[in-house]
């Protein structure tokens, strides 16, 4: 009931025949705040922030999702550059350093090229596969 009132308020002059429209206050702020959050959302959608690489032609993102040594298969390689921006070839990361190794892994079901291992130190974590939608 409180939201309607907020809406938009329609007065009729009935002497000179014309409508008038008064916008409240909290309209303005729901108005501006939804413009904000619009641009926001639909800002720079090339810039990935999250650590991330590539890896046979698919961008990986690290999710830090712990994983056992015993769920590895074998050594596919290591991350050879580290990029200061979105990743562009293999082998290359950002936010991970040189060095990373990258493995394939046992997964439950079936072997998937939509998930890898990584590893920092003596831990291994998983990485996916980052789906675009255009």
């Amino acid at each position: 009931m409180m939201l309607g009132i907020w809406w938009w308020i329609v007065l009729v002059d009935c002497k000179e025949g014309t409508l008038k429209v008064y916008i409240s206050i909290y309209q303005v702020f729901f108005m501006v705040g939804t413009l904000i959050m619009f641009m926001t959302a639909c800002g720079n959608k090339e810039e990935l922030t999250e650590p991330h690489f590539m890896w046979d032609e698919i961008l990986y993102i690290a999710t830090y999702e712990p994983i056992k040594e015993e769920q590895l298969r074998e050594k596919l390689g290591v991350i050879k550059t580290e990029a200061a921006s979105v990743v562009g070839e293999n082998g290359e990361a950002k936010g991970l350093p040189e060095g990373t190794n990258l493995f394939n892994m046992v997964h439950e079901k079936e072997e998937s090229p939509d998930i890898l291992a990584y590893q920092i130190g003596n831990r291994y974590y998983i990485a996916r596969k980052v789906f675009v939608h255009q």
